[in-house]
């Protein structure tokens, strides 16, 4: 894998690093640039806890520190030999291994299944960059090393213009060749066939669901307010979209590039699955970093809009408990 992310991006999210640089402050999820730090803060923790009550759930009244990943057996004998951290987020973070040449990914709550085995198939029946993968373990799994810079770095900063050109080129490819990958008598559901991932600010799994009439009635299963609600925004959704491999999180800090090189890496298949073709665009609006150009440029990578479904999922978002 490579030294960049490799947990699903979500409101309040932190940026990961690039291979080889020293661990730093994250910036807050929506990079406002009007708002300090302390604002943006406030306001995520404010709907973490309205989405919280939502639920029925008590908020803290402060989030829980997270794990220390020195504590794990395996970290500290990488650490121990010459290895370092670097990446660390909450419950996740990857040890590049002394040698320069491999990375282990840890999660704290334990590794999907799905993501290994996505990264496997799409490896072997595409020419989408992926790392290889070599052991699998409950909480880790061991990948290949890919040097470059996260694209919400790179875009800005050490691509070209031509650079730019030819990652848009390579991606509208890629989500060519994932789109032309159709899902068996077109079940939705998480790669291997495990429960579908509806992840806003927290995940909600459900299914697999046997079309896309069974999926919407699970994307408004989990609304709030009064029924009326959900049965209006019921009414708006489709039921006829192709049922596609989808990589789930094509943020730009998912994406590995160089330049003269392009795209080197596309990381953090941990939402792979089969959904309807319309869910890696309108999943990179949620929310869309528009400090990075990356994402000024998504109209032109995806082969097709879908205006009416960008509503939809807008309203889902308001409206939903997770």
């Amino acid at each position: 894998m490579s030294s960049s992310e490799y947990a699903p991006e979500r409101v309040g999210d932190k940026q990961p690093l690039s291979p080889g640089e020293p661990s730093q402050p994250a910036k807050d999820a929506d990079h406002s640039t009007s708002d300090g730090p302390d604002t943006s803060t406030r306001r995520l923790r404010k709907l973490v806890r309205e989405k919280l009550r939502a639920r029925g759930q008590q908020p803290p009244d402060s989030p829980p520190p997270p794990p220390k990943p020195f504590v794990n057996p395996l970290t500290r004998e990488l650490l121990d030999a010459g290895g370092e951290v670097i990446y660390e987020k909450l419950s996740c973070w990857l040890v590049k291994h002394a040698c320069g040449t491999r990375v282990t990914k840890f999660n704290h709550h334990g590794i999907r299944p799905s993501e290994v085995e996505a990264m496997r198939f799409v490896s072997e029946h595409t020419s989408i960059p992926v790392p290889r993968v070599y052991d699998v373990g409950e909480r880790h799994f061991t990948m290949e090393f890919i040097e470059g810079e996260t694209l919400d770095r790179a875009w800005e900063n050490t691509l070209s213009v031509e650079d730019r050109a030819l990652v848009g080129r390579q991606l509208r490819d890629y989500i060519d060749q994932l789109r032309a990958i159709k899902s068996p008598d077109g079940i939705i559901c998480s790669f291997g066939g495990r429960p579908a991932v509806d992840s806003r600010l927290f995940f909600h799994e459900g299914g697999p669901f046997a079309n896309e009439a069974a999926y919407n009635d699970f994307l408004v299963s989990d609304l709030t307010g009064h029924s009326s609600v959900r049965d209006m925004i019921r009414t708006q959704m489709r039921a006829d979209h192709e049922i596609v491999l989808s990589h789930g999180d094509l943020h730009a800090i998912n994406i590995m590039a160089r330049p003269g090189v392009g795209v080197v890496g596309i990381v953090d298949w941990e939402l792979a699955g089969y959904y309807p073709e319309y869910l890696d665009l309108l999943k990179l609006f949620r929310p869309a970093i528009w400090e990075c150009g990356y994402y000024k440029e998504l109209l032109n990578i995806f082969p097709q809009r879908y205006d009416a479904e960008f509503v939809v999922d807008m309203v889902l978002t308001q409206w939903s408990r997770h």
